[in-house]
């Protein structure tokens, strides 16, 4: 399992399952999905994430585990998958001005 990830400037971090199923549960929040459904949508898609992270044994782009969620919740849910795109640019915009 990838112990790091690397983000856009190259800095390392340590990797954190838990704030790629933080961001999905947003995206479902942000457009109502019902609780049960949003479980579902994490679970499902966090898992296929998770799957991919156990296979490298190096550090991962951030940039890739983007385009991991995208892809998961673009054939589990495509209104979600707009929805995190949303939420992804506001957390971007909110960085910039820091």
């Amino acid at each position: 399992m990838a112990k790091e990830i690397i983000k856009r400037g190259g800095v390392r971090a340590p990797f954190k399952p838990e704030k790629i199923k933080h961001s999905i549960q947003k995206a479902c929040k942000d457009i109502h999905v019902p609780a049960a459904r949003t479980k579902k949508i994490v679970s499902k898609v966090s898992a296929s994430v998770l799957r991919f992270a156990r296979t490298r044994k190096t550090a991962i782009k951030t940039s890739v585990i983007r385009q991991k969620i995208l892809l998961g919740l673009k054939k589990e849910e495509p209104m979600v998958a707009k929805a995190w795109l949303k939420y992804d640019k506001r957390r971007r915009a909110r960085r910039k001005k820091k």
